[in-house]
């Protein structure tokens, strides 16, 4: 078995803590917008996320009628670099980090010093939903076979021309221990000369409900990026692991 451990050079594409919450009562965007002026020394970079919004109206005796339009459904604040992401939206708060990563407890700790801004301005309760995810890219070594550094890799049915172009693969993972529910993605979309782009993708999280104000989530939260290190570190094999050391 794989031991966990850091990476020197993890494959990280982007990284990112995702709180979803309720309201008591409805929010408005310009709430949402109110504490810009406390992060915008960090996060320079101002935009506006949109929704789709789609309606039917019926009159007695006429056509159904469909209408479609667009609302804020909040704001996109990026640093000056584009390495760092927090949105606040009207269904919950997102913080993401690009590479380069660093460690979990320096994107933890961002990510709560951001998650403070939104609750002053919106006062979300409950949270409903609290994640993580984390986006690899395995430039993996040519010529070689998948089962070298995968531990599931899919496979080509016997018989077959077993050259393989690209693949998607999705499966639901559970830690009944915590109460989590996993998604583990892989996916190749072509290969290069030298090297077969193989992104691992693994999304955790818990439907749960927490208090905002309380840190209670913060430690769901280590228990997550836990999980998530166990669906990495036995997805790949040790060669793997060399690869990013």
């Amino acid at each position: 078995m794989i031991e966990k451990r850091h990476l020197p050079h993890a494959p990280i594409k982007e990284a990112l803590i995702d709180i979803q919450v309720a309201f008591p009562q409805k929010v408005t965007v310009e709430a949402l917008n109110s504490r810009y002026a406390q992060i915008a020394d960090r996060y320079p970079k101002h935009e506006t996320l949109q929704r789709g919004e789609f309606g039917l109206h019926n009159e007695d005796g006429q056509p159904a009628t469909v209408t479609i339009g667009h609302a804020v459904a909040g704001y996109r604040y990026s640093s000056e670099d584009g390495c760092r992401v927090a949105q606040f939206r009207v269904d919950g708060f997102t913080f993401s980090q690009l590479e380069p990563y660093n460690t979990w407890e320096e994107m933890r700790d961002e990510a709560a010093r951001l998650w403070e801004v939104y609750v002053d301005a919106v006062s979300p309760d409950p949270i409903t939903r609290v994640g993580t995810r984390y986006i690899n890219v395995l430039k993996l070594p040519l010529p070689a076979e998948l089962k070298e550094f995968l531990t599931a890799p899919p496979s080509i049915p016997p018989g077959l021309n077993q050259e393989l172009g690209s693949f998607l693969t999705r499966i639901e993972i559970r830690d009944p221990e915590i109460e989590a529910l996993g998604f583990l993605t892989q996916a190749l979309e072509g290969v290069h000369d030298d090297y077969a782009p193989i992104v691992l993708d693994i999304d955790v999280f818990v439907a749960k409900q927490f208090d905002p104000r309380e840190d209670e989530f913060w430690g769901y939260l280590d228990k997550l990026r836990d999980f998530k290190n166990t669906v990495f570190f036995k997805s790949i094999t040790e060669e793997t692991v060399e690869i990013f050391q």
